[in-house]
């Protein structure tokens, strides 16, 4: 097709979200949208004029998002709600808040699930739920010994964090995994704002809400609080790839209220604040019965699913980095 092609010589790239952009009904605009190179450009350009303006040029600030450990310890120790890290995996340590570190078999001491994350790896990659069971413990229901389970972590770093359920009008859609609320928020001249959002939903037993494994993402009505009609399935799915109700609850998507949404936006922001080089974050936020919860930072958030959701967002946010670069 036509499109198709001016979009892979205009964005170096093929379009796999052509359809789920709805760039082929009638009065769609493939101008609206940018894909994830041109992104990334005006991403890179935007947030070198943020250090610059502060003097922080020779700076690399992405780690600090990139990293699980580090954002949640920043963010916490500033006095934002996040999800609890029990402790740090580092080598044969077991390195605990309250500045304590053990040796690493004394996580057979935990009585309660927990999870264990990456530092780094993204799209529900290297999460495991796991829980200890006559001295072995158990990784996503199998059963591993000490010796296998300490194979599997091989030589990375991992953070253990408590194991969290979501509020419970987001559990009646699906009860398995922790769904998340992604907030995408976007810096203007002086401090962040809200761009656009999706909730994820996992499906089966799955115990994470990552799209790639199977999950549906709904789109968000910031102004009702509730989700919007059609929720998304990956490309790479075999199943419809817009659904109006859930697979496994049929609570129909279009209207269902998000408890705690404005809270939570204005979490974010807040958020935001402290991570003032991101020109752009989307974050993973839990909504549990208590409030909102930040359960990580992601300095690449998917703007082909946020556009695919939300309509294209090429003007908005090149208009939010004109508003850094002409200043």
């Amino acid at each position: 097709m036509r499109d198709l092609l001016v979009w892979q010589i205009k964005e170096g790239e093929f379009n796999t979200m052509y359809y789920a952009m709805g760039l082929d009904q009638r009065g769609s605009k493939q101008s609206d949208y940018f894909g994830r190179r041109s992104f990334l450009r005006i991403k890179e350009k935007t947030e070198r004029k943020l250090r610059e303006k502060a003097g922080c040029e020779a700076v690399n600030y992405e780690s600090i998002t990139k990293d699980k450990f580090y954002a949640n310890s920043i963010l916490m120790a500033n006095g934002l709600p996040c999800i609890q890290n029990y402790a740090l995996i580092s080598g044969p340590s077991l390195i605990f808040p309250d500045r304590r570190e053990e040796n690493i078999k004394s996580i057979l001491a935990f009585t309660d699930f927990f999870f264990i994350k990456s530092i780094v790896l993204e799209a529900g990659e290297d999460v495991f739920r796991c829980r200890i069971i006559n001295f072995s413990v158990e990784v996503n229901s199998q059963l591993y010994d000490w010796n296998s389970f300490k194979t599997l972590l091989g030589n990375k770093k991992w953070v253990v964090q408590k194991q969290y359920n979501s509020n419970e009008t987001l559990k009646k859609i699906n009860s398995s995994a922790l769904n998340t609320t992604r907030i995408v928020t976007i810096q203007n001249d002086k401090e962040p704002e809200y761009l656009c959002g999706f909730q994820g939903f996992a499906v089966g037993n799955a115990l994470t809400d990552s799209w790639s494994h199977g999950s549906v993402y709904v789109g968000i009505n910031v102004e009702e609080e509730c989700l919007k009609e059609y929720g998304l399935t990956s490309v790479s799915d075999k199943r419809q790839g817009l659904l109006k109700s859930h697979p496994d609850s049929g609570i129909k998507f279009g209207g269902y209220l998000i408890p705690y949404l404005k809270n939570a936006i204005d979490l974010c922001i807040k958020a935001h604040r402290l991570l003032y080089f991101n020109f752009i974050i989307g974050w993973d936020v839990a909504i549990t019965d208590k409030g909102p919860l930040i359960v990580e930072a992601n300095e690449k958030p998917g703007m082909n699913v946020a556009q695919s959701l939300n309509g294209g967002l090429k003007k908005k946010i090149y208009g939010y980095a004109s508003q850094i670069l002409d200043n």
